[in-house]
């Protein structure tokens, strides 16, 4: 788990924990520019989503030149239900192990895995079990931490970190926003906090299976409780934002410049970071 940056005002210290942003390849401002200006706005680390093997080399080579940390990488997860089923679960493991291969590749040491999409989703099988063991046995040959994500079923998520409570490399990725709208009132750091390594940051009206993506502070989450939860378990690693970015086919942020969108979100989680200081 990643560690703090220590602040120093006067004899007091403070324990600072990083922000990062996600990036996309059809932000409208263009990646290269949007990289450029999270890292000159002051944020720590990024991460991208899909398999896009050429762009995720230019992300690893722009983050190398601008002093940011690539650190996770989140696998594809729009096919994740085959992964219980035998027919189509080999195929689907395949598209994980790929996404473990470019994190090796990039010097990106987390890959997010879903476990399940949508509400009637296949339940726990023997045979996803067994993909997913080849999936945990791959990623540790390759020094990689897998961090299932949750979404709206409780039931794979605990029975994946219950049979991997010794691995090391099989964690939790809180995501706050899918807890408010998808979870009906579930909160997940009292279940797993002990195991999370890493984090989804964003903000909604708490409308169910309305997934928004908003900068914090723009819908109604209690970030306050947010920031108990992570001192509670004592979360140092990052403050991941996952926002819906502003693209061509999307109305939202549209307005704003690149420079307001990226220190309106930077204002934000660092507003965070600042309540959830202890």
């Amino acid at each position: 788990m990643l560690k703090y940056n220590l602040v120093y005002y006067g004899k007091a210290v403070i324990r600072v924990r990083d922000i990062g942003i996600n990036i996309s390849s059809d932000v409208v401002y263009g990646a290269e520019s949007f990289i450029d200006c999270v890292a000159d706005t002051g944020f720590n680390s990024i991460f991208t989503c899909g398999n896009d093997d050429k762009f995720i080399s230019f992300v690893s080579r722009k983050c190398s030149e601008k002093g940011l940390r690539y650190e996770t990488l989140h696998a594809p997860f729009k096919m994740i239900n085959g992964l219980w089923y035998e027919e189509s679960g080999k195929e689907v493991v395949s598209i994980l192990k790929h996404s473990v291969e470019l994190a090796e590749d990039n010097g990106i040491g987390i890959v997010i895995v879903h476990l399940s999409s949508g509400e009637n989703c296949p339940p726990v099988t023997d045979a996803g079990l067994r993909f997913f063991d080849e999936l945990v046995n791959f990623a540790q040959n390759k020094n990689i931490t897998l961090a299932v994500e949750n979404q709206r079923k409780l039931g794979n998520i605990s029975t994946i970190l219950e049979l991997y409570k010794k691995d090391s490399n099989v964690a939790f990725c809180w995501d706050v926003g899918h807890e408010k709208c998808f979870a009906h009132g579930r909160e997940y750091m009292p279940l797993f906090g002990d195991r999370c390594i890493t984090t989804h940051i964003h903000d909604n009206f708490q409308r169910y299976n309305i997934d928004e993506h908003l900068i914090p502070f723009d819908g109604i989450i209690d970030y306050r409780r947010t920031a108990e939860l992570l001192n509670l378990y004592k979360y140092s690693g990052t403050l991941m934002l996952e926002l819906d970015l502003p693209k061509a086919d999307s109305d939202k942020y549209k307005d704003l410049t690149l420079t307001q969108f990226v220190q309106k979100a930077y204002v934000a989680i660092n507003r965070l970071r600042i309540i959830s200081e202890y």
